[in-house]
């Protein structure tokens, strides 16, 4: 993992910078997406944006291969850093991905 690039997207998406995020990110399936390992707290690229009710940057990580349903270290998921933050509607927009992906067929 590229932990450069992991902590720059994280960085992206708290200033919620899209075309920074498109930049960092052209193509799907890096490991980046879901931050560093060691980032502080657990918190993922896709939790900073969630919480910074940036939905556009939601949607290109959700793109490029970012798990809403990836938990920090205190067992919230992106959908619950948007709600706690006031952003019910992008918060209900990850709930739908994380629903839809533990749908067994």
């Amino acid at each position: 993992m590229d932990t450069d690039l992991a902590s720059r997207l994280l960085v992206a998406a708290r200033a919620g910078d899209v075309e920074k995020i498109r930049a960092l990110l052209p193509c799907v399936g890096n490991p980046e997406e879901d931050g560093a390992s060691d980032a502080p707290g657990g918190i993922t690229p896709l939790m900073a944006a969630a919480a910074g009710g940036h939905e556009e940057v939601v949607e290109v990580l959700l793109a490029c291969g970012a798990d809403a349903a990836k938990c920090d270290h205190q067992g919230r998921r992106a959908a619950a850093h948007a709600r706690a933050a006031g952003h019910t509607c992008l918060a209900k927009r990850l709930d739908t991905v994380v629903d839809k992906d533990q749908t067994i067929w």
